[in-house]
Parts: C-alpha cells; structure tokens; sequence
C-alpha cells in the first residue's frame, strides 16, 4: 500500500507539473519583452524543470520495483527528496509569475512575525538534497541572532529568495563549503541574510549587472543573471535590496538580501 501510494503522488506531482508549465507557457506568451530575453529565460525554464522532473522519475522507477522493500528511513528519504522537488517546482512558479508581472505589483506583500534563524534553517535543510551527492561540499549555519530574534516580513518571498541563492552556490561550488546566516551588526537598523560560498567566484566583469532587471538585455551574460534579477525585484517589494559583497576575500561569493528591520 506505502508504494502504491507512493507512486500515485509521482504521478500527481507529473500532472501538477504539466499543469504549471502549461499556464508558464500561456502567460510567456504574453510576455512583451526583448526576444532575447524570452530566450533565456526559457532557457532557465527549461534547466530548473529538468532538476525536479529528473528526479521525480528516478523514484518513480525506485517505487515501481515488484520486488521493492522500503525501511522507514527509505520512506522518509523519498518524501524529503519529494518536499525538495516540490519546493524548486513552488519557486519556479512564481519566478515566472514574477517575470511576467513587468512593472505591476499582482501579488500583494503580507507581512508576519518570522524568525531570522529559523527561516535560514528552513531554506538550508530544503536545499541539502543539492549536496547530497557531493561529499567535499559542506552546506551550513552560522548563527549570530538569537532564536527569540525576530521581524515582520512576507516570509514565502524571504524563502524564495534564500532558497535560490542557496541553490546557485550549491550549483557552483565543487567543495569546501556553502554558510548561510544573518545578522543585524552590518547595516545599522537592517537585517543582512547572508550565503557564501567557497565557488569560483564571479568575474570582475559581471558584478555590475548582476542583479540588473535586463528590459533590454545587451550586456546579459547568462541566465544566472536573470535569476538574481527576479530575486532583486522580490527582495525590493519586500523593501530591501540584494548585494554583491565586494569585501569578502574569501575565494568564493558572498551574497547579502538586506531588509528593515520591522
């Protein structure tokens, strides 16, 4: 019965997939932007489809075994790994409903009581599925607030912005380690979230136009670009801004999302 279960979600998280991208596909299509632009963003769309979608029809060929015996940590793997896909598919969403919004504010910012700490472990625990296979990579925590720190903010676009600057240092990072934490000692009355990483780092040339919103895109490089852009559009609806920290010597990146402190 727990396979049969098991499988009948797969298919419902296909269907479900199937659906966004059909309603991805009508609303691209009214999108009056730069042809390239249209062209990498459906670029992008098609690299952050293939993550989830890969790994959903790995476990449905797990599952669909006859002879197949699932421990409880077997099970509880499968819906972790489940949980992540379903959260890249989440944020992918609405990067496109963000993408296609141009200038107008359709979704409206609903503030709530968050704690900064537990939001950071909330996106890094979401995310350690991006390491799993890579054991040189650490993915961690460095705790600087208290627990019983918090703020008032819209807490599904603080987590959609983390989670995909988490997951661009995970994706660029071959080993050493991926930090995430936050802070209210950089910037005076803000709270700074932070993710670096120990990657390859960004060439001197990009850093200008890395958090741009490309309306005409000349000088775009890659879809990364287009990725910290959305995130920048979130992060300013939320009255903050992303960063490129230009002091971290580190070999490596160190992103910073900045918001007030409410």
């Amino acid at each position: 019965m727990a396979q049969i279960a098991i499988i009948s979600f797969l298919v419902l998280a296909l269907v479900a997939l199937s659906i966004n991208l059909s309603i991805v596909y009508c609303r691209l299509n009214k999108v009056r932007k730069n042809d390239r632009m249209k062209r990498a963003f459906l670029n992008n769309v098609g690299r952050e489809v293939r993550i989830p979608l890969k790994s959903v029809i790995e476990m449905a060929d797990i599952v669909a075994k006859e002879d197949l015996y699932l421990s409880k940590n077997e099970k509880r793997e499968i819906a972790d790994q489940l949980q992540y896909n379903a959260n890249l598919i989440s944020t992918f969403i609405d990067e496109v409903l963000v993408f296609t919004e141009a200038d107008t504010d359709v979704r409206q910012v609903t503030e709530e009581q968050i704690s900064p700490n537990a939001v950071c472990l909330r996106c890094m625990e979401a995310n350690m599925h991006s390491i799993y296979h890579r054991q040189a990579v650490k993915l961690q925590f460095k705790r600087e607030l208290s627990d019983e720190f918090f703020i008032k903010s819209d807490r599904h676009l603080v987590e959609i912005i983390l989670n995909k600057l988490i997951l661009n240092s995970c994706r660029f990072t071959e080993e050493g380690s991926v930090t995430i934490g936050c802070n209210t000692s950089e910037r005076v009355g803000q709270i700074v979230f932070f993710v670096e990483d120990t990657g390859g780092g960004i060439p001197e040339n990009r850093v200008d136009n890395l958090f741009s919103w490309f309306d005409t895109p000349e000088d775009m490089n890659d879809e990364a670009e287009l990725d910290l852009s959305i995130c920048q559009r979130l992060a300013q609806k939320l009255g903050g801004a992303l960063e490129y920290d230009t002091t971290y010597h580190s070999a490596g990146t160190r992103m910073l999302f900045i918001l007030p402190v409410k």
